[in-house]
């Protein structure tokens, strides 16, 4: 967008009954004329990249091969094999699973939790610093269109997309989320030597889902159901973009939000 300066240097914002959806609304809306950077286009190529490569990469794949395992389709290959294959008993396929399972959860913990690899805060932050100093990173927020995002909703997004291309089911990643958010909140009510005590957001889904913050469900969610329309080798950040800039204001509740419209001054 083109800048309008007004008297006090600062680009001027418009009022105006036009280019609205649908053209039957005729109701005034504000449009910004800005010439500050849509900054997320870099931080959305960044994340799609970690979207599109990490379900293919070795830990990726080892997790997806801990999700895959079958306790009836090993039960029906076992049943398969010839009888002198069967003299030493049936496997316990059902420990084997769990096993399998377990094993998947540790995986994903090492990856996802807080400054792991795939815990993409600190590197949005770092990137955004060494190309353009703490003002492009602007505490966190960056422009796209007429609003603002928070940088946490990435690695959420990332997180839910992720975790279902290798193997995980949409109830396992939204109630893990909340488990994981009701021990950080904890390890953070104990550090201030307080009673711990856990968020109640009804919104999200029942409980252990109503224990994580909005704005990281809404993201999660988000993640999820893009996975179900675009896969991996389809994947653009215009793609992600349409899909975040569809999530409405305030991409959250009271103080825990995640867009705002877009002002110069922030």
């Amino acid at each position: 967008m083109s800048a309008v300066m007004g008297p006090n240097g600062k680009p001027l914002r418009w009022v105006a009954d036009m280019f609205t959806t649908p053209v039957i609304d005729h109701r005034p809306k504000e449009v910004l004329i800005c010439a500050h950077p849509d900054v997320a286009v870099q931080v959305a190529d960044f994340i799609v990249g970690e979207m599109k490569r990490n379900p293919f990469t070795e830990a990726g794949r080892e997790i997806a091969e801990a999700n895959s395992y079958d306790v009836a389709k090993e039960m029906k290959e076992w049943n398969a094999l010839p009888w002198y294959a069967k003299l030493g008993g049936s496997p316990d396929f059902g420990s084997t699973a769990v096993g399998k399972k377990a094993e998947a959860y540790a995986l994903w913990a090492e990856w996802v939790g807080p400054k792991c690899k795939w815990d993409h805060k600190p590197q949005i932050k770092n990137m955004l610093e060494g190309r353009g100093g703490s003002a492009l990173f602007n505490r966190g927020w960056q422009k796209y269109g007429q609003h603002d995002y928070f940088y946490d909703i990435w690695s959420n997004i990332h997180f839910g997309y992720v975790g279902i291309a290798i193997g995980f089911d949409e109830a396992e990643l939204i109630n893990g989320a909340g488990l994981a958010q009701i021990g950080s909140d904890a390890i953070r009510d104990l550090g201030r030597r307080r009673w711990p005590t856990t968020q109640d957001h009804p919104e999200n889904g029942p409980w252990p889902a109503s224990a994580d913050d909005v704005p990281d469900h809404i993201s999660i969610q988000l993640g999820i159901d893009l996975f179900a329309e675009t896969k991996p080798h389809a994947l653009t950040a215009d793609s992600l973009l349409r899909k975040v800039s569809a999530v409405p204001v305030p991409w959250g509740k009271g103080q825990d939000v995640a867009k705002r419209l877009h002002r110069c001054s922030q």
